[in-house]
């Protein structure tokens, strides 16, 4: 299917507001890391319902198991590489404790999501921890998309999606960690309910669209787009400390939904050449950046020159590291995993076509 130009856009900017967060440039009084995540896993539930709108995904747990295995082949191999660049950075002496060896085995097999603890969740690269959190959500699609595939379930199952996880968030302020002690950041359970709302969300907003047809569509998705923008934009701000983390899903939910219509002037702008550069290489600028942050600030060669230098070439060695590995290990580690892969399973023919 064709790309939602509006929505890659998006996904550029809240990926240069993530490389923001975690570089040495002054942050804002805003949690735009939080901010970031949230948006992302709302818009990667939504893509995903998109994209099978029309196709056929069996709800079975070998389907799941396939669509995981796809999602890795092209995941895991980069992910390595951010962990060994991670992994030089520790000092000889800890290298072989008991916490470091742990810390590595559940990186690598992209589990720490699961863990309670913030040291062994963000440890080695920082950003792996979505990479856990996502392929659960994957790994639940194939069942998700089944109770989505009509407007009436999709306004059911998002209604289910949100409430939840407001209910889960409440609970943790109320009581504690005495009922859950799910870490709101990472775990694949809060995650999970915010892709769900994500695949809801696209036969809703198709319904939104169906609503709004007129000659006039691109005048009024202008006019939605820019008041949508500048309320959530306001709202971010605002109520940052305010408002739980669940109530800015919403907010994103609801942008996400007029941006998808892909119709107004600001959705023009993100669907530029610039923006469809940056977007290819958007996942390895996602796994890779934070790594190539710690390297820069690591060796402290540009420390003595300021935040505005280091942010600088560690912005330029991420688009540079990035662009390497597009170009020439991309599509070679991808066929070394889907080999690994065959020695283990059998293809199935959608498997095949797919390749």
């Amino acid at each position: 299917m064709q790309r939602i130009g509006s929505l890659s856009g998006l996904k550029v900017i809240a990926l240069i507001l993530l490389f923001w967060w975690h570089s040495p440039i002054p942050n804002p009084h805003v949690d735009i890391g939080a901010r970031a995540c949230e948006f992302f896993f709302v818009v990667s539930g939504f893509l995903v319902s998109y994209n099978y709108s029309n196709k056929m995904m069996p709800a079975t747990w070998k389907e799941s198991c396939l669509y995981v295995k796809k999602k890795l082949s092209r995941m895991w191999p980069l992910h390595f590489v951010a962990f060994l660049i991670c992994l030089s950075l520790i000092p000889f002496s800890d290298l072989f404790t008991k916490k470091t060896v742990f810390q590595a085995l559940i990186n690598l097999s992209l589990f720490q999501s699961w863990s309670i603890d913030s040291s062994t969740f963000f440890s080695f690269n920082g950003t792996s921890w979505f990479l856990s959190s996502i392929l659960f959500c994957y790994f639940l699609s194939p069942f998700l998309l089944k109770t989505v595939n009509t407007r009436q379930r999709a306004v059911i199952s998002f209604i289910m999606a949100i409430g939840l996880r407001i209910l889960i968030e409440k609970q943790q302020i109320l009581f504690g960690s005495e009922i859950t002690a799910w870490n709101l950041h990472v775990s694949p359970v809060i995650r999970g309910l915010e892709f769900y709302a994500g695949l809801a969300l696209y036969p809703i907003s198709l319904w939104f669209k169906d609503l709004l047809n007129s000659k006039h569509i691109r005048i009024i998705s202008s006019l939605i787009e820019i008041i949508i923008t500048l309320i959530t934009l306001a709202l971010v701000v605002m109520k940052e400390g305010h408002w739980m983390r669940a109530e800015f899903v919403v907010i994103f939910c609801i942008m996400i939904l007029v941006y998808s219509w892909d119709m107004g002037i600001i959705s023009n702008v993100l669907s530029t050449y610039i923006f469809k550069l940056f977007e290819r290489i958007e996942f390895e600028f996602f796994i890779l950046h934070q790594a190539i942050i710690k390297v820069v600030d690591h060796f402290s060669i540009l420390a003595s020159y300021g935040w505005k230098y280091q942010s600088l070439v560690s912005f330029i060695l991420v688009l540079i590291t990035c662009y390497v590995w597009k170009r020439f290990f991309s599509d070679i580690t991808k066929k070394w995993m889907d080999n690994i892969c065959l020695l283990y399973t059998s293809p199935s023919p959608r498997d095949v076509e797919e390749s």
